[in-house]
């Protein structure tokens, strides 16, 4: 009944969350006590937090499309379910991926919910994101099997919507919203910005579009301009670049060789 005939990576690859002011609350079927600090779920695949870009700070958080990603919904089938006195852990995959899960036993109700939970089963997962050394695992706050099979092609449609509104839409408002600085001269502009030497070239490269001047720019900044004013050799540019742009921290605008920043600094 539970066996996994869906193949999510074919149906719908892609993905994406939506942003805090339009993200689903949480679902109502969940125990409030279950949701431990969550601010908002996110829609994604396993694809996309294998994917994602992780920060290099204490906290490791997620960034997919430009957006932090940490407390999470997913949907997919459950593998390798190992239970303990004090957690169950097991494998979720959605068809695009496979990732390791983990579900704390804190109260009596933690025990009773991954009891009727069983390998081949469709489940919806609530979570948060955790890395620790290179390895990407979900902290499980809820989970529930999905009882109707329209909400697994309803989770990847959602996944698919926010993708696109955190590339398209998002991008396109912020730039509506900005409000242009005047200028008086493009290197009056950028005379007093100096790289910090102890930042990598992609943070070097983010600092500068951060800049008003560039973030007022409905193009951004062209490349060879950054490459002038950032004294960083055109190869090792074009490469932090790319870098950026695959992690969705930046974006071209109007050419191959404009860019501006996904997030206003």
């Amino acid at each position: 009944m539970f066996g996994s005939q869906f193949d999510g990576n074919a149906a719908f690859s892609g993905g994406g969350f939506m942003p805090s002011q339009t993200t689903q609350a949480p679902d109502p079927s969940f125990s409030p006590v279950k949701n431990r600090d969550v601010q908002s779920l996110l829609p994604l695949t396993v694809k996309q937090i294998n994917d994602a870009f992780i920060s290099g700070n204490e906290k490791s958080e997620f960034l997919i499309d430009g957006v932090d990603a940490n407390n999470v919904k997913l949907v997919g089938t459950v593998r390798d379910k190992a239970g303990r006195i004090t957690d169950v852990t097991f494998a979720l995959d959605d068809g695009t991926g496979r990732l390791d899960c983990n579900k704390w036993f804190h109260e009596a109700v933690d025990t009773n919910e991954m009891e009727g939970i069983l390998d081949g089963m469709y489940v919806c997962v609530h979570g948060r994101l955790k890395s620790f050394q290179g390895k990407r695992t979900l902290n499980v706050f809820s989970i529930r099997p999905v009882e109707d099979y329209n909400e697994i092609a309803s989770h990847f449609i959602e996944c698919i919507y926010v993708h696109f509104y955190n590339t398209r839409v998002r991008k396109t408002q912020a730039a509506v919203n900005t409000q242009p600085q005047v200028t008086n001269s493009s290197n009056q502009t950028f005379a007093q910005f100096t790289a910090d030497s102890s930042k990598s070239t992609e943070e070097i490269i983010l600092d500068f579009l951060h800049l008003p001047s560039c973030l007022a720019k409905d193009e951004g900044a062209h490349r060879d301009l950054i490459c002038q004013q950032l004294k960083i050799p055109m190869d090792k540019l074009t490469l932090a670049i790319g870098n950026l742009a695959r992690e969705g921290m930046i974006y071209s605008t109007i050419d191959d060789f404009h860019y501006k920043s996904a997030v206003n600094g």
